[in-house]
């Protein structure tokens, strides 16, 4: 049996398979040559196929493990209900799947019947408030990491903390929860939830490295007076430097009143704290927010997408970017997803790329893969003479 993960592609990935057992292998590259356009069966190993699985580019379509011959981190990654791989255990009789995945025979037919299943997708939406404030309190929220490098030298640097609400029948994204939370006067335990779980996760798992922490904060709670007394306090016990801990202001709600917005960024800064623009669009509104006290902003994805075909948009990112560099602000581009919008966004001076092209949200265990990966690709930092 197959499950299933992610929405439908529109492109075909890889089939990694991750198998020793000459039968394994033969079933595998049999399920495949009896499905019309399924794409071609790589063998490969565990550490190989959870690079492919986190790594930048187009999510493999399928991994197929024999049983017992994957990693822990591989394990983890493919159980992952957000990870747009379809995964399929391959077993003896006898045998029993790896919790929280299904599996099929080494036989090739019915092999195949697994690989061309699909179960529904766990995309329905939050039932009620109450089924939320259960689940805040269940720990059932979860994180995922968007990982961000620096364009001068590719070295990773950063990660944006994505929520996630794993509720024991479903699996959902943040637009199905996130609005109703801010709805019902759970916006600032939802924030709590999301920022000490990111820390926690990031912590066990940067091994050493210096990459920062950023996640999403609606306007209402940046407000508050309080908010730099609880994420100082989150800091203190978790090590991790203020410096290292950005917030990113939603799009979602009209700023009203700059005066307050700008003692709300003071408070944050003068706690070691900042705060990011998020999602700037073209010809966006809110351009007004960048003469306020933050530190950074991050370009919309579908500006940053239209740069290459684009002149205006290729001279509204460049006019931000004079702008940033004026008031000391770092410029994030969202949606990289090829070597073309990365030229472009180098050329125009952005500072960091974020997207597909540099890797997908990642399952925590699955970001020490992503760094290692990235770390050993970036250009090497200049030797003391």
């Amino acid at each position: 049996m197959l499950r299933r993960t992610g929405s439908a592609r529109t492109e075909p990935g890889t089939v990694l398979l991750v198998a020793s057992d000459p039968l394994v292998i033969a079933a595998t590259r049999d399920a495949a040559r009896r499905l019309a356009g399924l794409p071609p069966v790589l063998v490969t190993t565990s550490a190989e196929a959870l690079s492919r699985m986190v790594g930048p580019g187009t999510a493999p379509s399928h991994l197929v493990v024999e049983s017992g011959a994957g990693s822990l981190a591989l394990m983890t990654a493919a159980r992952d209900p957000f990870n747009g791989t379809d995964v399929v255990i391959v077993t003896r009789p006898g045998q029993e799947p790896p919790y929280g995945l299904r599996q099929a025979p080494a036989e090739g037919a019915r092999l195949a019947a697994a690989l061309a299943g699909r179960l529904p997708d766990n995309d329905s939406p939050a039932s009620d408030a109450a089924a939320l404030a259960a689940g805040l309190a269940r720990g059932e929220i979860t994180v995922r990491f968007q990982p961000m490098v620096r364009l001068s030298d590719r070295r990773p640097v950063m990660v944006e903390a994505l929520a996630r609400w794993e509720r024991p029948t479903a699996a959902l994204g943040a637009a199905d929860f996130i609005p109703m939370a801010e709805c019902a006067g759970l916006a600032r335990a939802l924030t709590q939830a999301v920022a000490r779980r990111a820390v926690t996760e990031l912590l066990a798992q940067r091994q050493g490295r210096h990459i920062r922490l950023s996640f999403n904060i609606p306007l209402s709670e940046l407000l508050k007076p309080d908010l730099p007394v609880w994420l100082s306090r989150l800091a203190a016990q978790s090590g991790l430097p203020p410096a290292d801990l950005l917030l990113e202001l939603t799009e979602s709600t009209h700023v009203r009143d700059r005066a307050l917005l700008r003692r709300a960024l003071l408070r944050l800064r003068d706690a070691g704290f900042g705060v990011l623009v998020d999602d700037l669009a073209l010809h966006d509104g809110r351009r007004f927010l960048l003469d306020l006290p933050f530190v950074g902003v991050k370009l919309d994805r579908k500006l940053v997408v239209a740069m290459p075909t684009s002149r205006r948009a290729r001279a509204e990112v460049e006019q931000v970017v004079r702008h940033a560099r004026r008031r000391g602000m770092v410029v994030i581009a969202e949606g990289v997803t090829d070597t073309q919008i990365w030229r472009a966004i180098a050329a125009a001076g952005c500072d960091l790329a974020q997207g597909f092209g540099v890797g997908r949200p990642l399952p925590p265990t699955a970001l020490r893969a992503w760094i290692a990966a990235w770390s050993a690709a970036a250009v090497p930092e200049p030797q003391p003479e």
